[in-house]
C-alpha cells in the first residue's frame, strides 16, 4: 500500500500511479493557469474563476461509487498534474482545498458568499499547504488521491441528491492543467483498477507487525491480497524484498481467496500467500509486493512487516575470595572461612527473567547481594528482569578444605516471546583453589623406646626425633628444641642436631632443603642417663607458612619420652637400715645423711618408698607400690620394718627372711633391678607358696595381705622359726623357663 499523509479529520493524501487518461475517466473539475489557480465544479456556464467547463460539472453525492482500503469505506477523489515543464520542475502547492454538500449547485455567488448555507465536510489547515510533484509526465495517469471517510458525509446528513463541491487553488503553476476526478455510479463511470496488500509476520498461532521472536524459530509471513478497485484483476504475483519465496495458499488448485474459482482477484476478493523462513537475532524487515493488470493496466502495492529476533543469553563470572584475594587458582589455609562471588550478566539482546544462581556443591548456596528487600545490587533500574548490559552479583560463603578443590556455580534466565514460546539459558562457570594444610608430626624417642625405658645411671642415652610433613605443602626452616627435662626451665633447652649426609638431611630424597609432604627429617641428641624417673618433652616447628591472601600458619609438633635410670649398685640392710627415713613415708623428716645419698645419687629420691600409707609392699617387683596381676605381695609396717631392718642378725629364719626381702625391696623401689623376682620368691617363702607350700613358713596366717605382728608393731607375731628348720634348710628347684630361672641352688 501507498504510503498516506492524514491531513485531518482522517483524510488521506496519498501519492499515486494509478492509469487514467483524460478519456478514461468522469473529470468533474479541471483548473489551468500560470502560478495561482483555483476553481471548484459547478454547471455554471463559462469558465468560473480557473475552470475549464468542457471539464467541470456538478456533482452529487448518489453518484460517486465508496472505496473499502483495510475495512474503511472511503470517496476517493484523484488527482491528475499535467504541469507543463513537469520534467524539469514539476513542483505545485495545494494551498486550499475544502469539500462541501448543499441542496443545490453551486455558484461563483456561493464562492463570492464563502459557500455561505453550504455544510462543510472538509477543509485543509491553511497553516499546511502541501507540496505536490507531477511525478508521472503527462496526463493519463494520476498522480495523487484524497481519500474522505464516507463516515464524514454521513455525519453531515448527506443524501443521493446532496451536491458534492471541491474547491481547490494551487500555487507555483507553470501554466499545465489539473485535473479532479471521482468513481461514479451513472454512465460516466469507467473502470477502476487498484489492488493493496496487507504483510504480517507469523510466529506460531500470533500474527501481526513488530513481534519479539525467539530467535531461531521457525516463521512465516502472511500476505493478504486485495482487490480494491472495481474491476477484477489478472496476473496476481506477490514477491519479498529479502529473497523470500512467496507461494499462494491453494485449495483444489485455487488460492483460498478465490471463491468463485474464476482465477481472478474478483472486487472484495482476499486472496493469502505464504512464505517461511527462520528468526534472526536483532531487527527484522522485509517489504512484500504486489502487482496485478487489468485491461492493459498495471496496478501495484506494497507493505513492511518487521520483528524483532530474541536472543536471550546469560554468562557467569564465579571466582573464590579469601579476605583481600580473589581469583580462581588461590591457596587458602584449610578451616579459614572463605565465600565465592558469582557475577551474573545478560549478554544476549533482551531482559531475562526467572534468574537462578545454583552450586556444584550441595553445602554451598549462592544468595542474591540486595539493594533493597527485593533487588539484587546489579538490578539498576529495580524491574526485577537482568537487562542487557546488567551485571547481578551472588554471594556464597564455606570453609576451605584441604587440598584440590574445585565447584562450579551454574546461572540460567528465561525470556518469553509474543508467541508465549519461553527459552531458557544455562551457562557454568568454574572456580578452584588449593586449601594448604602446612602440619607436621614428632615421634621421640629415648634409645629407640617411646616410654618405659628402664637404663642404668651413667649409661649413655640418644634422643632421636622424627619430623613428618604430613601436611600438603613444603615447609623451611625446620627446628627441634628440647626442654632438656624441666619444662618449667628454658635456659637449659637444646636443640636437636640435624642427621645430614652431603649437606642435606638424610630425610631430604630430592635434596631440596624443603621438609615435602610425605618426607620424614631426622634430628639426635646425647646425654647421660640420671637416677630416678626423666621425662622430657621436644616441640619441633617450622617457618610458617603463608597463603595468597598473606595468612600465616607455623606448624608445631610436640612428642615426648621417658626412662627409670636405676642405680647399678644394690644398697645392704645396714645401709637401709641406718636410713630409715628415705622410706618411713614422713615428709621433711630426712636427715643429713639420707640428703647427701640422694645429691651424690646414692638414692633416687628423698623418699624411696612409692606408698603413703605407713607400709611397705613386698614382691613389688616394678617399684609402683601396688599390688600387680603376676606378682606376689605382702604388705608389712613400716614400723616393723625398721624394726627388723634396724636388728642384729638373730636365729629366727624368719626375720633373716624379712631383713633381706626388705632390702631387695627398697633397692626396687631405689630403681636398682633385682634379679629374677627374687623378691617375689621370698614373699612366697614367708607365705608358704608355690614351690614353698610345703616346706615354707607363713607370717600371715589370717591371708588378709599383711604381716603378723604384735600389738606395739615392733615383732613379728608367732614362734620363732630356726635356721636348723627345714622350712630353712631343704632344697626346693624353682627353676623357671619363662623367667629366666635356670636353678636358683647352682
Amino acid at each position: 500500500m501507498d504510503m498516506s499523509l492524514d491531513i485531518g479529520f482522517g483524510v488521506l493524501l496519498e501519492a499515486t500511479t494509478i492509469g487514467s487518461g483524460t478519456g478514461n475517466y468522469d473529470s468533474f473539475l479541471r483548473l489551468q493557469a500560470t502560478g495561482i489557480e483555483e476553481g471548484f465544479n459547478t454547471d455554471q456556464n463559462g469558465n468560473v474563476l480557473d475552470d475549464k467547463s468542457s471539464f467541470t460539472h456538478s456533482l452529487q453525492y448518489g453518484d460517486i461509487q465508496s472505496i473499502n482500503i483495510g475495512g474503511t469505506d472511503y470517496i476517493e477523489f484523484r488527482l491528475d498534474l499535467n504541469e507543463s515543464n513537469n520534467a524539469t520542475n514539476g513542483e505545485i502547492t495545494l494551498t486550499d482545498l475544502r469539500v462541501y454538500i448543499s441542496g443545490a449547485d453551486a455558484t461563483l455567488a456561493d464562492y463570492t458568499a464563502g459557500f455561505a448555507g453550504f455544510t462543510s465536510i472538509f477543509g485543509l489547515d491553511n497553516s499546511k499547504p502541501q507540496l505536490l510533484i507531477d511525478a508521472n509526465h503527462g496526463s493519463g495517469t494520476d498522480d495523487y488521491r484524497i481519500l474522505i471517510p464516507v463516515s464524514l458525509f454521513q455525519a453531515a446528513g448527506a443524501t443521493a441528491d446532496s451536491y458534492v463541491t471541491l474547491y481547490s487553488s494551487f500555487s507555483g503553476s507553470n501554466g499545465g492543467f489539473e485535473e479532479w476526478r471521482t468513481i461514479t455510479t451513472s454512465g460516466g463511470t469507467e473502470d477502476h483498477a487498484a489492488i493493496a496488500i496487507d504483510k504480517v509476520t507469523v510466529d506460531g498461532t500470533t500474527e501481526g507487525d513488530d513481534l519479539t521472536i525467539l530467535s531461531g524459530e521457525d516463521i512465516s509471513w502472511k500476505y493478504t491480497v486485495t482487490n480494491t478497485g472495481n474491476v477484477a484483476l489478472s496476473n496476481v504475483a506477490v514477491t519479498d524484498n529479502q529473497g523470500v519465496t512467496v507461494s499462494p495458499e491453494l485449495s483444489g488448485g485455487f488460492n483460498v481467496g478465490d471463491t468463485n474459482h474464476d482465477g481472478k482477484l474478483d472486487v472484495g476478493e482476499s486472496w493469502i500467500f505464504t512464505g517461511s523462513g527462520t528468526a534472526t537475532s536483532g531487527p527484522y524487515a522485509n517489504v512484500g509486493s504486489v502487482s496485478a493488470s487489468a485491461n492493459g493496466i498495471t496496478v501495484t502495492d506494497t507493505d513492511g512487516s518487521s520483528y524483532f529476533g530474541a536472543d536471550p543469553e546469560i554468562a557467569i563470572d564465579k571466582v573464590t575470595v579469601d579476605d583481600g584475594a580473589v581469583g580462581d587458582g588461590l591457596k587458602i589455609l584449610s578451616g579459614e572461612a572463605i565465600s565465592w562471588k558469582y557475577t551474573v550478566t545478560n549478554a544476549g539482546n533482551v531482559a531475562l527473567a526467572d534468574v537462578i544462581v545454583s552450586d556444584s556443591d550441595a553445602g554451598v548456596t549462592p544468595v542474591a547481594v540486595l539493594a533493597d528487600a527485593t533487588h539484587n545490587i546489579g538490578d539498576t533500574n529495580l524491574n526485577g528482569l537482568l537487562d542487557v548490559g546488567e551485571a547481578w552479583v551472588y554471594t556464597a560463603s564455606g570453609v576451605a578444605g584441604k587440598g584440590v578443590y574445585s565447584n562450579v556455580g551454574t546461572a540460567s534466565g528465561s525470556f518469553t516471546d509474543d508467541a508465549l514460546h519461553t527459552r531458557t539459558d544455562t551457562e557454568t562457570d568454574s572456580s578452584s583453589y588449593f586449601g594448604a594444610d602446612p602440619h607436621i608430626t614428632l615421634d621421640k624417642k629415648t634409645n629407640g623406646i617411646d616410654h618405659g625405658l628402664n637404663i642404668f645411671q651413667g649409661q649413655a642415652v640418644t634422643w632421636t626425633y622424627d619430623v613428618t610433613n604430613d601436611g600438603n605443602v613444603a615447609l623451611t626452616n625446620v627446628v627441634v628444641k628440647d626442654d632438656n627435662g624441666t619444662p618449667g626451665n628454658t635456659a637449659d633447652d637444646f636443640n636437636a642436631t640435624a642427621i645430614t649426609s652431603g649437606g642435606f638431611n638424610t630425610g631430604d630424597t630430592n635434596f631440596n632443603n624443603l621438609l615435602d609432604p610425605g618426607e620424614t627429617w631426622h634430628y639426635k641428641a646425647t646425654g647421660t642417663a640420671q637416677l630416678g624417673s626423666y621425662v622430657n618433652n621436644a616441640t619441633a616447628t617450622t617457618d610458617a607458612y603463608t597463603d595468597t591472601a598473606g595468612h600465616p600458619r607455623t606448624p608445631s609438633a610436640t612428642d615426648s619420652s621417658d626412662y627409670e635410670g636405676f642405680s647399678n649398685k644394690a644398697l645392704t640392710q645396714g645401709f637401709w637400715g641406718s636410713h630409715s627415713d628415705a622410706w618411713d613415708n614422713v615428709a621433711n623428716n630426712e636427715g643429713n645423711p639420707t640428703k647427701s645419698a640422694v645429691a651424690s645419687g646414692v638414692l633416687s629420691s628423698l623418699d624411696v618408698n612409692p606408698r603413703i600409707d605407713g607400709y611397705l609392699l613386698l614382691g613389688d617387683s616394678n617399684g609402683n607400690g601396688t599390688a600387680d596381676a603376676g606378682e606376689h605381695t605382702l604388705l608389712i609396717s613400716i614400723s616393723l620394718a625398721k624394726a627388723i631392718e634396724s636388728s642384729s642378725t638373730s636365729g629366727d629364719a624368719r626375720v633373716i627372711m624379712l631383713q633381706q626381702a626388705i632390702a631387695a625391696q627398697l633397692n626396687i623401689d631405689n630403681h636398682v633391678a633385682q634379679p629374677n623376682d627374687l623378691v617375689g620368691e621370698a614373699v612366697m617363702w614367708l607365705t608358704k607358696q608355690g614351690a614353698w607350700s610345703t616346706v615354707g613358713v607363713n607370717i600371715d596366717a589370717d591371708s588378709n595381705g599383711y604381716v603378723d605382728e604384735n600389738a606395739a608393731h615392733t615383732a613379728l607375731a608367732g614362734s620363732a622359726v630356726k635356721t636348723s628348720s627345714a622350712a630353712w634348710t631343704t632344697y626346693v628347684d624353682v627353676t623357671d623357663a619363662s623367667t629366666g630361672i635356670t636353678d636358683w641352688n647352682g
